[in-house]
């Protein structure tokens, strides 16, 4: 009997596709093992594991990245870490600055995996 393969649910696939994007380095950092994800846009919202909602991050709720990110809410907006659930932007249509190549840089992501650089962070940030 063979064993059935994983299921292929919404936060498997998104979990799956930050980590690709990310190749299991923090997202933020860009020095740590990435072991976690977190939400930018809370879970409240009508698809939360969407990977342009996720980042893959090192630490857990309360250390590392996804502590620092979790715990000091103001800059992380500047930065696109964090999307307010007030506003109407989507994951996809907010720039976040992600660490690529030892460089933060701003960029889009996609619910693909993919990653498209811009000039700015949300309200005109500069990396």
């Amino acid at each position: 009997m063979n064993p059935q393969p994983p299921r292929r649910t919404p936060e498997f696939v998104g979990r799956m596709i930050a980590a690709e994007r990310s190749g299991l380095v923090c997202e933020v950092c860009g020095r740590a093992r990435a072991t976690n994800v977190h939400h930018r846009k809370g879970r409240q919202i009508w698809d939360p594991w969407r990977p342009s909602n996720l980042l893959h991050l090192c630490g857990s709720g309360t250390t590392g990245c996804h502590g620092a990110i979790t715990e000091h809410r103001v800059p992380d907006y500047e930065r696109g870490w964090s999307i307010r659930r007030t506003g109407r932007a989507e994951p996809e249509q907010v720039p976040v600055q992600v660490c690529l190549f030892g460089d933060p840089v701003f960029v889009l992501l996609d619910n693909l995996g993919g990653r498209t650089p811009v000039p700015h962070g949300p309200k005109g940030v500069a990396a």
